[in-house]
């Protein structure tokens, strides 16, 4: 099968996970990052996975604190093993949250979400776009990074075959419109401020309070 396939936690000796894509995309994320995150505050990852990302951005950006999050125990064993290997002091412990309830935190400078929106249902995506309008101040960005369909573009052979295996996988998977990602963002507070096309079909999706 072709396109990149879902990273899904399971159960195993090994407490530390991997993912192969991170190795991949996260220094081409953490430089559009760096045009877009504030010289210092607190940042919110969402979905943070095996942890490997937010490792590396808290020693990319060393002037600001991170918190991961995860809803999944597997997950956050995971993130706070890359944490304690790290030693990072900008690094918090990784916090349990599902997107789609309430979040456990009052506030956030910014908020990242790598790889979530495909690969898990409809309503964790507006919990997303609903609590980060909550939680941001005026003008904070919420990046959120995947594949996406766009309509009235062609959606690439890779993507197109990975939203199929997804949907496979369960039905209530699979890419998103932009379009109606920004449609619910726009109803919960935060306006589409820029699409940026990043490598291997992906896209990165900024959103402002």
């Amino acid at each position: 099968m072709s396109g990149p396939q879902p990273f899904v936690f399971e159960a195993g000796a090994e407490v530390k996970r991997h993912a192969p894509a991170t190795e991949r995309n996260r220094d081409v994320i953490a430089q559009t990052l760096a045009r877009l995150l504030p010289t210092e505050g607190l940042i919110l990852e969402v979905a943070s996975g095996t942890g490997e990302h937010v490792v590396h951005f808290a020693k990319r950006f060393p002037a600001l604190t991170w918190q991961p999050s995860d809803p999944d125990p597997i997950a956050l064993a995971s993130i706070n093993a890359w944490r304690a290997d790290s030693n990072l002091p900008n690094m918090r412990p990784a916090m349990l949250l599902d997107a789609s309830a309430e979040w456990p935190i009052a506030k956030a400078d910014a908020v990242v979400c790598i790889n979530m929106t495909h690969i898990s249902p409809w309503a964790a995506t507006v919990g997303l776009l609903r609590n980060a309008a909550r939680l941001l101040p005026q003008s904070a960005v919420l990046f959120i990074y995947g594949p996406y369909n766009q309509r009235d573009v062609p959606l690439a052979d890779s993507n197109a075959a990975f939203d199929a295996s997804l949907r496979q996988q369960n039905a209530l998977w699979g890419l998103r419109y932009v379009d109606d990602i920004a449609a619910e963002a726009h109803i919960s507070g935060l306006h589409l401020d820029s699409v940026i096309a990043m490598p291997a079909n992906n896209l990165s999706l900024i959103f402002r309070a």
